[in-house]
């Protein structure tokens, strides 16, 4: 039977060696794997503290995010063969003892999780095509507006998550069905001075909040036309959408530029323009693997000269496993590798349950990892203290 083995890849700043030593720690107290770390030790500003480092020369006309590109999708050429590895970003963290049973989720020849996103979402920050840069001091303005004016950040209650979940629903629900929009907006209106959603919850209309049939505040609206005025916006209530002065959608960054950008530079056809991509924090591989690894790590190379492209692995990620077919491949839970997106408002745990939600309870997990991709360390984040609590650190 092969061994088995973790391996952490990091060369560069103190920031990430930083945050390898967080995840570490966090690893080897639940595991009964043994770790490796892949690094560059001539490019790192603090020294790797870890009793088993495996040290690459990499080129030396590579930065240091180039450099750890060139480790970890270069990850086979690197290690002993004969062994089952998984691979982990330095910012994703093991959160119990279950989790090397992640080995027993490998499926030949390469297996990974689900990134947060579709390709026509991701494509505009693997591409230089300025698609996610247009209309970002809109956001901006809007984002500072909400922050002034949102006050559902005061709420505490446990079933304020529960009600806003139903909330959601039903706002989901309006804008399936144009017929449903205009029976409740005509109870809307005829309603006054409250609203009731159901027997359980109702709409103060003078308040411009949600309360229970007890009168606890589950959700505060937010004035809609105080931010509309301060960030100089319109919002669209039937398709719910903020626009700018020009009539474009703040937040649509959504574009193709990727898949042509494949199609242009690897000949490689992504026949489905929005497929669930791929995220590389987290994949299995072994032995069966090398010839895919080998096609990502030399698509990845290749971009670093590419103006075209952004240097980053997952767009040749995209591209490597349409070329090799397996786009249909199995891929692991959201629980192997569940991303925390700081950005997601739909993200909330439960203490009590100690489980994680990516979209308000509608689907719930106990991630045996978690991956903290932005915002590592806040600690006025309810996820980043939940997870300091899980770990006791």
């Amino acid at each position: 039977m092969n061994n088995e083995f973790y391996v952490f890849v990091v060369c560069g700043s103190k920031e990430h060696i930083d945050t390898l030593h967080l995840s570490l720690k966090a690893l080897t107290s639940f595991s009964e794997k043994d770790v490796l770390v892949l690094t560059d030790s001539t490019r790192n500003e603090i020294d790797v503290i870890h009793d088993s480092i495996i040290d690459v020369q990499t080129p030396i006309e590579y930065n240091h995010h180039q450099a750890s590109i060139y480790l970890k999708t270069g990850i086979h050429r690197f290690l002993p063969i004969g062994n089952l590895y998984c691979y982990l970003d330095t910012d994703v963290i093991a959160m119990d003892k279950s989790c090397d049973a992640i080995f027993q989720q490998y499926n030949s020849p390469i297996t990974f999780a689900p990134d947060h996103c579709k390709i026509q979402a991701f494509s505009s920050y693997a591409v230089n095509c300025g698609c996610a840069d247009k209309c970002s001091e809109d956001r901006e303005a809007y984002y500072k507006s909400v922050k002034k004016h949102d006050k559902n950040s005061e709420l505490t209650s446990p079933m304020a998550k529960t009600y806003q979940k139903c909330i959601e629903d039903w706002y989901a629900e309006l804008q399936k069905s144009f017929l449903t929009k205009i029976f409740y907006t005509i109870r809307y209106f005829s309603s006054f001075p409250k609203f009731w959603l159901s027997k359980d919850i109702y709409f103060d209309k003078k308040r411009k909040l949600w309360a229970t049939k007890d009168g606890e505040i589950v959700k505060y609206e937010v004035n809609l036309k105080s931010i509309a005025k301060e960030a100089n916006l319109k919002y669209m209530l039937l398709v719910n959408e903020w626009k700018n002065k020009k009539g474009e959608n703040i937040f649509k960054t959504d574009c193709d530029h990727l898949t042509l950008a494949i199609k242009r530079t690897f000949q490689v056809d992504v026949r489905d323009k929005n497929w669930q991509h791929w995220n590389g924090g987290v994949f299995l591989f072994n032995n069966e693997s090398h010839n895919f690894l080998s096609d990502w790590h030399q698509k990845s190379v290749q971009i670093f000269n590419e103006p075209e492209w952004q240097t980053r692995d997952q767009g040749t990620l995209i591209s490597t496993v349409w070329e090799f077919g397996l786009q249909n491949h199995p891929i692991l839970s959201k629980e192997w590798n569940f991303i925390a997106d700081f950005h997601n408002n739909k993200l909330v745990v439960s203490k009590s349950a100690g489980c994680i939600s990516d979209d308000l309870f509608r689907t719930v997990y106990k991630p045996k990892f978690i991956h903290v991709f932005h915002e590592w360390g806040n600690e006025k984040w309810e996820v980043w203290n939940w997870i300091k609590a899980k770990l006791n650190v």
